[in-house]
C-alpha cells in the first residue's frame, strides 16, 4: 500500500509514517523538512512552481491507497497582536494547501481505487480556542471541506474521514502551548495514530479525554469555550 503524508517530518505526521512502514507499507512524505523518502514542500506556498514541482512528484510516485492530510502551524496570542502575516500563513498551510493537494490528487488521477483521505483537523472544531482564532477557523475549514467531499469522493470509490485529536506530546503542541506549560495529559502521537489509521468511522476524535471534552463543547459550548479560555488564552503572554 502506498501511503502519502503532508507533515510527516515531525509530531502527529511522523507517528504516522513510523507506523505505516511498521506495517509495511511504503510511505511517502511531503514536509517543509521532510525525510529520505520525502519531497521538500511548504503546504503554504504561494508559488506556482513549486506547486508544479509537487504535480510531477505525486505523478512519479503516486498513485497512493491512503493520504493523510497532517501538516499544520498555529499561532497563539491576542488576535490582533498576532500580524497578520501569521494568521495568513496559519489558513494557508491548515487549508488552502490541503484543498489545493486534493484537487491535484483527484484531478490528476493519483488516488487508487479504494483510497482513503483523512484529514487531520482538531478538537478546536467542537469548541472554541481563545487564543488561537485563525487556527480554529483554519481547522474548522478543514473539517467542512472533509464533510463536503464525503458524498461525492464516496460515489468514486474513496473513503473520507477527519481526525480531531486534542492536545498531543508533540514539538507543535510545545511551541504554541503558553510558557511553562506541562506535557503532562497530553496524547501521544503514536498512540493517536494508531487510533485513527485503525478507525473506521467519519468522525475520530482519539482519546477519552478529548472525547469527553467534544461532548461537553457540543452540550455546554459557551462553558466549553470560558474553559479553554482560561486554560489557554489567560495564560499566554
Amino acid at each position: 500500500m502506498k501511503v502519502l503524508i503532508t507533515g510527516g517530518a515531525s509530531g502527529l505526521g511522523a507517528a504516522f509514517a513510523s507506523t505505516c512502514a511498521a506495517r509495511g507499507n511504503t510511505v511517502h512524505v511531503i514536509d517543509i523538512a521532510p525525510t529520505a523518502q520525502g519531497f521538500a514542500h511548504d503546504m503554504g506556498s504561494a508559488d506556482p512552481a513549486a506547486w508544479d514541482a509537487l504535480v510531477q512528484w505525486l505523478a512519479a510516485n503516486g498513485p497512493f491507497d491512503l493520504v493523510i492530510l497532517s501538516a499544520g502551524i498555529s499561532a497563539t496570542g491576542r488576535f490582533e497582536a498576532i500580524p497578520l502575516s501569521d494568521h495568513h500563513a496559519v489558513t494557508s498551510v491548515n487549508l488552502t494547501g490541503p484543498v489545493r493537494l486534493v484537487h491535484m490528487l483527484d484531478t490528476g488521477d493519483h488516488l487508487n481505487a479504494g483510497a482513503r483521505l483523512v484529514f487531520v483537523a482538531s478538537l478546536s472544531c467542537f469548541t472554541g480556542y481563545p487564543g488561537a482564532a485563525s487556527y480554529a477557523a483554519s481547522k474548522d475549514g478543514l473539517a467542512g471541506f472533509a464533510r463536503s467531499l464525503r458524498g461525492p469522493m464516496r460515489k468514486r470509490g474513496v473513503k473520507v474521514q477527519l481526525a480531531c485529536p486534542g492536545p498531543m506530546d508533540t514539538p507543535h503542541a510545545s511551541r504554541y502551548a503558553p510558557e511553562g506549560s506541562s506535557a503532562k495529559g497530553r496524547l501521544a502521537p503514536d498512540r493517536a495514530a494508531q487510533a485513527i489509521l485503525n478507525a473506521r468511522r467519519f468522525t475520530i476524535i482519539p482519546g477519552a479525554g478529548p472525547k469527553l471534552a467534544a461532548f461537553l463543547g457540543r452540550l455546554a459550548p459557551q462553558i466549553m469555550t470560558r474553559l479553554m479560555g482560561r486554560v489557554l488564552f489567560s495564560k499566554l503572554k
